[in-house]
């Protein structure tokens, strides 16, 4: 009797060995933890773009798994100490159409992210500053000047009455500045330094022919649309009056108000 009970346990310990013994093999599962690259491509600094244009932010974005619906952008208009939500979950298309904003920056960004599929990101903005601003008036045209006393030179130019092309949208601008330089020799107006601002279409440089053997002049229109426009540029006179201003800096006073 006791060696069949003894019998029947072992049977019941093998037959529970072989059930625990029993295997499956698992679905195929990826891992992945490396994060989008991405680049951006425009804008990434020193463009100057206008209101009420609507500009291709351009970018490339590259993963294995890359979300169709992965991409975000925003926008900043102080530099990037704060930015407002463009567009959200948007496909990697490489280009999105941006209609700028109402407000004018001289210290605006770009930021993009791009996520894959195992929630990896990269997030990226502009390398460096871009502008917007308004459409600003046309070069004037018919730049001349009267040197008929030997002392004086006499500058007249014409009207203004467009922004600049291709947009040739009417515009009254405020006035006129003045740059002059005593060389040829200039990239970009560079070199030339603020002479004067005028409201009509001429200016009077007097006692430049006691001097100067040479001197070259550049003259453009100038709209402010806003108090702090008004305001740099007033200072800018100001200072003009006891130091030679280099056009390089009188733009950075010029934008002292948008930044």
């Amino acid at each position: 009797m006791k060696k069949v009970l003894m019998f029947v346990v072992l049977m019941g310990i093998l037959t529970l060995c072989s059930g625990l013994s029993s295997y499956g093999n698992s679905p195929d599962f990826e891992m992945d933890t490396v994060a989008p690259q991405l680049e951006l491509i425009s804008p990434n600094g020193g463009e100057s773009w206008y209101i009420g244009d609507t500009r291709n932010i351009l970018w490339t974005a590259s993963d294995t798994n890359l979300d169709p619906a992965g991409i975000d952008l925003w926008y900043s208009l102080n530099g990037g100490a704060d930015y407002l939500s463009l567009a959200e979950a948007i496909a990697n298309s490489g280009s999105y159409p941006w209609e700028l904003p109402g407000m004018q920056s001289f210290n605006a960004k770009v930021r993009i992210g791009a996520r894959d599929s195992f929630d990896n990101s990269t997030l990226i903005h502009s390398l460096n500053s871009f502008n917007i601003g308004y459409v600003p008036p046309a070069i004037p045209e018919g730049l001349s000047i009267n040197i008929s006393n030997a002392v004086d030179a006499l500058l007249t130019w014409d009207e203004v009455t467009q922004t600049i092309p291709p947009y040739n949208s009417p515009i009254t601008p405020d006035g006129y500045i003045i740059l002059y330089n005593e060389s040829p020799y200039e990239q970009d107006g560079q070199s030339y330094a603020f002479l004067a601002r005028s409201y009509v279409t001429s200016y009077t440089h007097h006692d430049v022919g006691e001097f100067r053997n040479q001197m070259f002049y550049r003259v453009q229109a100038y709209k402010n649309y806003t108090r702090e426009d008004s305001e740099a540029l007033e200072a800018l006179v100001q200072k003009s009056k006891t130091q030679r201003i280099p056009w390089p800096q009188a733009k950075t006073i010029l934008m002292g108000g948008k930044q």
